[in-house]
């Protein structure tokens, strides 16, 4: 059974760091691209984030007996076959590789590409209202 405590501990960060993530966005990019600050904070929260989700679909794919995936991206796609829908499957398995590109190759990071990714955090949180509906 899931452990409802651990996963709701893992939503409220995720709802913080979505909240900071969308402040920032508001400000627009010219303000975050002017900002060494706001762009660390944007591609960290952003990491740290997907990362929450990841660790919550991990949980879950334990929990309902799936074959662990050899790898990030695979973790929202296992996920299909208890009910995350497809579409939504396949855009957070990209986030997952931006997490990665975030993680391994941060000296290579595009800034246009980690702003860009702020234009999809409600993929975070749909992902959020899934994990919802399987703990209640």
């Amino acid at each position: 059974m899931v452990d409802p405590e651990k996963v709701t501990d893992r939503l409220e960060r995720l709802a913080e760091l979505l909240d900071e993530l969308s402040e920032i966005e508001e400000d627009g990019y010219d303000t975050y691209r002017a900002s060494f600050r706001n762009r660390l904070a944007v591609a960290h929260g952003l990491q740290l984030a997907v990362q929450v989700c990841l660790d919550i679909g991990a949980h879950l794919i334990a929990e309902e007996g799936l074959k662990m995936p050899n790898d990030y991206r695979g973790v929202f796609a296992s996920l299909k076959a208890v009910g995350l829908e497809t579409e939504l499957a396949d855009r957070l398995s990209a986030a997952a590789g931006m997490r990665n590109i975030l993680v391994h190759d941060y000296l290579m990071v595009d800034d246009k590409a980690v702003w860009d990714a702020l234009g999809r955090l409600d993929d975070l949180h749909q992902f959020s209202g899934f994990v919802k509906s399987k703990i209640t």
